[in-house]
């Protein structure tokens, strides 16, 4: 049950942190975005979430943008734990997709006011499907072999040296098990401001997300077998571990005491192997108070700063089948989103030509996002997060014959975590990030933006240690985590 247990965390862990941004935090919030990677001074529909304060310096009337990204993602990990057991390295993969990420914006300017409403996907937003499990999920099965084998060897041994014949109970060749897990976050953002120019250089604006979590967790785990191909240990060859260690202790040569403890581990081994299932939900609600300013210097040189609060959000469980005692009915857990500073400056030394710069700064530390301690306890991420996350970005746009453009962007993101967060369920990397794509104006009233974005994240190689149950046994071993991100994206700006 404990496997079950870890592996449904790290469905959580990795659903919730498919997209771009920080830790928990989704930032690829345009198409426009998704072609630059830069967008932090944005004058346009999208300042709705990357600048509010911006939207001061847009033409009076209705504007509305609309996109939708495409996301994919591949999980690895690989264990050489296996390969201290004289077997291969095992590499671990989770395909994550969200085949519809939106954004949706609106703002009404109307001469120095603008008032804006917008729809997005601030968290999670992705669906985890692990196929083949985890090293957490897998070592402790895995490490039943060497266990029954050496415990087993010993009293093959013992009963050998009495005179018996060797009836090669220790000749314990492989495990397998069933397994299947499915899983989804998702934290949807409703967000409303108010914008305001003070003169021609100088906005200001106010406002707030209202954000609405929702993940759930479906899975089992059953048929955990060992198969036994010792000549006279079962003739059935594979059998539950528990049923294995009976059929040990009910042969006759054995004394009492001996067939009492090889009882009792098997009595042990139902519980560690039982079946398990789980079928759960959590909901939530948080709110994030937003602040912007634009200070716009010229038609050559705009500089944008935003502030978003620290949302606090608890989740309540509502659980129908919980039987890896994970999500007990009712109670509430922590999941915030940190808080986080955003600027921006946007340049255009050519007419045709224009630059972005800017960089996203988290507040992660003092967050909660669920870690717990040794006492179960809900802590902030103080233990496991030594600098608070960030990344910085540029992008450049080039427009060809008054209609049509082309753009590229560059991101590098660090999210300042320790060694002690890094796990298979939970793992952060540093990463670069590419991006480009087309902009296509159809008149003065609508603009279609199109972009493709490549993560390629560092690998992150931690060392560890396992110590098979009822055994002065510690393996030691290294995990390596990876992973890689595409993104495609397409949307439409409405100007009326």
């Amino acid at each position: 049950m404990k496997r079950l247990n870890l592996l449904v965390v790290g469905m959580l862990m990795s659903s919730a942190y498919l997209l771009a941004g920080g830790l928990v935090t989704n930032t690829n919030q345009s198409a426009a975005w998704a072609r630059t990677l830069s967008r932090n001074a944005s004058l346009d529909i999208d300042g709705v979430y990357f600048n509010p304060a911006g939207l001061g310096f847009m033409s009076n009337g209705l504007h509305l943008s609309l996109s939708n990204q495409t996301i994919f993602q591949t999980r690895s990990i690989t264990s050489d734990f296996f390969q201290q057991l004289g077997n291969e390295p095992i590499t671990y993969e989770a395909e994550l997709t969200a085949p519809i990420f939106p954004s949706i914006y609106a703002a009404y300017k109307m001469d120095k006011w603008a008032f804006s409403a917008g729809f997005n996907v601030i968290g999670g937003g992705g669906s985890a499907d692990f196929k083949t499990g985890l090293p957490s999920f897998e070592i402790p099965v895995a490490s039943l072999v060497p266990v029954m084998q050496g415990m087993l060897g010993q009293l093959d041994s013992e009963m050998i040296n009495a005179g018996a014949p060797d009836f090669g109970y220790r000749n314990i060749s492989s495990y397998d098990m069933n397994a299947a897990f499915q899983g989804s976050s998702n934290y949807f953002g409703i967000q409303l401001g108010a914008t305001y120019a003070i003169n021609d250089f100088l906005s200001v604006a106010i406002g707030g997300r209202y954000v609405m979590a929702n993940n759930s967790y479906e899975g089992s785990l059953s048929d955990v077998m060992i198969d036994g191909d010792g000549p006279q240990a079962w003739a059935g060859g594979a059998a539950t571990p528990g049923d294995y260690m009976r059929a040990v202790a009910a042969n006759p040569l054995l004394p009492p005491d001996v067939k009492n403890d090889l009882n009792y581990f098997g009595g042990a081994l139902d519980v560690l192997t039982a079946d398990a299932d789980l079928k759960a939900t959590q909901s939530g609600t948080g709110f994030t108070p937003i602040i912007g300013v634009n200070l716009h210097l010229s038609d050559m040189i705009n500089i944008a700063a935003r502030y978003e609060h620290h949302t606090k959000i608890e989740l309540t469980n509502d659980t129908e089948v919980d039987d890896v005692g994970m999500f007990p009915d009712g109670e509430k857990v922590r999941a915030d989103l940190p808080g986080m500073f955003a600027f921006g400056a946007q340049l255009k030394p050519l007419k045709k030509l224009s630059a972005s710069l800017g960089i996203d700064y988290f507040l992660d530390k003092s967050a909660f996002y669920g870690n717990v301690n040794e006492s179960g306890e809900q802590i902030n991420n103080e233990s496991t997060i030594d600098e608070n996350g960030f990344s910085f970005h540029g992008s450049l746009e080039y427009k060809f014959l008054g209609i049509l453009g082309v753009s590229a962007g560059y991101s590098y993101s660090n999210n300042g975590v320790n060694d002690s967060y890094q796990s298979d369920l939970s793992y952060a990397l540093s990463s670069n990030t590419i991006a480009g794509g087309v902009f296509v104006d159809v008149g003065e009233l609508l603009t279609i933006n199109a972009g493709f974005s490549y993560v390629m994240y560092d690998d992150y190689s931690k060392a560890q240690s396992y110590q098979l149950p009822e055994m002065p046994v510690v393996i030691d071993y290294t995990d390596t985590y990876t992973k890689e991100t595409m993104l495609f994206a397409i949307g439409v700006d409405i100007h009326l």
